[in-house]
């Protein structure tokens, strides 16, 4: 498969309380190592439980609404170890994905794949839910809850995040970074394109 390649790009929508999704901005992410294993549990031995069924929601409560958060420092072989050994004012929303993935036929792929039938790309859907992270920390308007990173999650235990595999990340860069607001929530859209 030299030459291949897997591309992602994340969009951040605000979500209003009826429901109405509006684009805020759109980002690359980055395909950690461990999509690797995901891929040979899902290609090799058709385990299902590896699909990507869930997202972590990444947030930190900042003092002041216009404060920004620092983007970590990580590479691609990193674990979801960093995401045990977040603390407060720091944490993040395990959350399901919305419906099972869309799939599309990538641009550029229009001869090869036909649209509703087959397709190389796939688009996963999730929304913050909940008042507080994985660590306890509170998820809020009234906390300055500020989301700044997101990553799409294999869960094969769904009970069990330990056994969670991360198989991209993505950080919003510093002037993009979004507040919960009172009343809404945040949802993210995931295109993962399979090229050759």
């Amino acid at each position: 498969m030299v030459g291949s390649i897997i591309r992602g790009r994340y969009t951040i929508w605000a979500v209003s309380d009826s429901g109405l999704w509006t684009p805020l901005f759109s980002h690359e992410n980055t395909l950690m190592t461990t999509w690797g294993f995901v891929a040979c549990k899902l290609f090799g031995f058709g385990d299902v439980d590896y699909r990507i069924s869930k997202m972590y929601i990444e947030y930190y409560n900042v003092s002041s609404p216009t404060d920004t958060v620092t983007v970590p420092t990580y590479t691609k072989n990193d674990s979801r170890t960093y995401y045990d050994n977040l603390s407060a004012p720091a944490d993040y929303l395990r959350v399901p994905l919305m419906s099972n993935p869309a799939i599309h036929v990538a641009s550029g792929y229009e001869s090869v794949f036909t649209e509703g039938v087959d397709g190389n790309e796939l688009t996963f859907t999730g929304m913050s839910t909940g008042t507080v992270g994985m660590h306890g920390v509170p998820f809020s308007a009234s906390a300055n809850s500020k989301v700044y990173g997101i990553a799409l999650v294999a869960a094969p235990a769904a009970s069990d995040k330990s056994r969670d595999v991360i198989v991209t990340r993505g950080y919003y860069p510093t002037t993009k970074q979004q507040l919960k607001q009172a009343s809404g929530q945040i949802g993210i859209t995931w295109n993962l394109k399979f090229e050759s």
